[in-house]
């Protein structure tokens, strides 16, 4: 993925997370929802720390 449209996605999904918190119609406290976004953050984080990993020893075995 490139990263103008990477920049874009990450845009457009923090737009429409703001969109569905601010509508007020879910049941949702900030408080739960900033735990929840948190939680979600480490866990993309860890995601992409994994698929970097998984990456790394594929380029590097196609250079062996």
């Amino acid at each position: 993925m490139r990263a103008p449209f990477r920049y874009v996605l990450y845009i457009v999904i923090g737009f429409l997370i703001y969109q569905i918190i601010d509508s007020g119609e879910t049941g949702f406290t900030h408080s739960e929802v900033k735990t929840t976004l948190i939680i979600g953050m480490v866990i993309v984080f860890i995601l992409l720390l994994i698929v970097r990993i998984i990456k790394n020893r594929y380029d590097n075995r196609g250079e062996e």
